[in-house]
């Protein structure tokens, strides 16, 4: 009798556990790693070091955690039957149904009114920016996933906008040349997300998984990022010899050459990029290039590197 008693009172304990997991592994926490773009402005602008910027910025990229979660859950919703026919994506919450779909509703209602509700912290232009991402996102979910080229075209817009957040919350000088990077960057990490997955299923799969995938071809997205990865190398060496006043920042286009070839080197041979977030965190030499581009980036900007005479 006591034996049953305790194996109901586990039960009642881990059925809690188990669906906050399942809250959590909804609002995908491992992706936040793409809004540390919101950063962007906070380092290349120089306010680092100043506690009222960096406090600014932290909130910002808190949003946007928070909004893109929100994002993550609404789409997961809509996407629940593709997602329970996928090889991987068949075990999250909502498509394994351990999760109800009333939960996750909930989940992202509270999501994006945290997130609404801390961007009062910020100005009123961050809020507009905050707006804008979320209706690009929501209309991505319910139309543009499923338009060959303006998918990846918005997924590259949302990030300029997460970009752009960076800008307002701590009122730092425009970069057309930033802008242009970010977007040209992303689309290069869409196009290589759009050849994974087509690398990934053949036939009828491909339409079964993402419908958008029958319109892309793995020679058509090939030329895709080799002119989405030329133009945002170019870009960014622009940036860095426009800009920047210190001319060693020069020097930080290598690993950001390094990068790029070595995520092309991942997407086309060794057909790794269906999940460019964990080939950031998961492949040694992409981290390291990161790494030494965050360095440079540091050093030449806060403590003054300088490897060229000055003219």
């Amino acid at each position: 009798m006591s034996e049953g008693v305790e194996a109901r009172a586990q039960v009642q304990l881990t059925a809690p556990r188990a669906r906050a997991a399942d809250l959590v592994a909804l609002a995908r926490p491992r992706q936040w790693t793409k809004n540390s773009v919101c950063l962007a402005a906070l380092i290349f602008s120089g306010q680092l070091t100043d506690p009222v910027s960096r406090s600014r910025s932290l909130v910002g990229l808190l949003v946007f955690c928070l909004a893109s979660s929100a994002i993550y859950v609404f789409n997961d919703i809509g996407d629940r039957a593709q997602d329970r026919v996928h090889p991987t994506k068949r075990a999250r919450p909502l498509a394994s149904g351990s999760l109800s779909v009333r939960a996750a509703l909930a989940e992202g209602a509270l999501l994006a009114a945290a997130a609404f509700g801390l961007s009062w912290l910020l100005s009123e232009r961050f809020r507009w920016v905050l707006a804008g991402f979320l209706a690009l996102e929501i209309l991505y979910t319910l139309v543009l996933k499923r338009v060959p080229i303006a998918d990846v075209m918005a997924i590259a817009v949302g990030f300029v906008l997460r970009v752009q957040s960076g800008i307002e919350a701590i009122f730092a000088p425009q970069s057309a040349w930033i802008l242009l990077c970010m977007f040209f960057m992303a689309l290069f990490l869409g196009f290589g997300k759009r050849r994974g997955e087509l690398a990934l299923f053949r036939g009828d799969d491909v339409r079964a998984q993402r419908p958008v995938l029958g319109s892309y071809s793995l020679s058509y997205l090939d030329i895709g990022l080799a002119l989405s990865a030329t133009t945002a190398l170019v870009c960014y060496s622009l940036y860095a010899v426009t800009v920047q006043r210190n001319e060693t920042f020069l020097v930080t286009v290598l690993p950001v050459a390094f990068g790029i070839l070595r995520y092309m080197m991942l997407v086309v041979v060794e057909n790794r990029g269906e999940g460019p977030d964990e080939a950031f965190v998961r492949d040694g030499p992409l981290m390291a290039a990161v790494a030494v581009w965050t360095l440079l980036c540091v050093a030449v900007l806060y403590f003054g590197l300088q490897l060229f005479p000055a003219a």
